[in-house]
């Protein structure tokens, strides 16, 4: 299992690449509670509906080119 370490205040809400049948998030910490409701909304319907694409801001994707912690 890998840890994933986000470097930015967003959440992550989106479809793993290597698995696009599992939906994943990361509502971050405190500040992630007022939204549950939100977040619980946009994971069902990415989980009940294939076609959907999870909002851009909250994209695994917009990690690519980032240094991760460990490097």
């Amino acid at each position: 299992m890998k840890s994933i370490f986000f470097t930015d205040d967003e959440f992550i809400i989106d479809r793993l690449p290597a698995d696009p049948r599992i939906v994943v998030a990361s509502p971050c910490s405190g500040h992630g509670a007022k939204f549950a409701s939100a977040i619980g909304t946009m994971l069902a319907d990415l989980a009940l509906d294939a076609k959907l694409i999870a909002p851009k801001a909250f994209q695994l994707d917009r990690f690519s080119g980032v240094a991760s912690p460990s490097s």
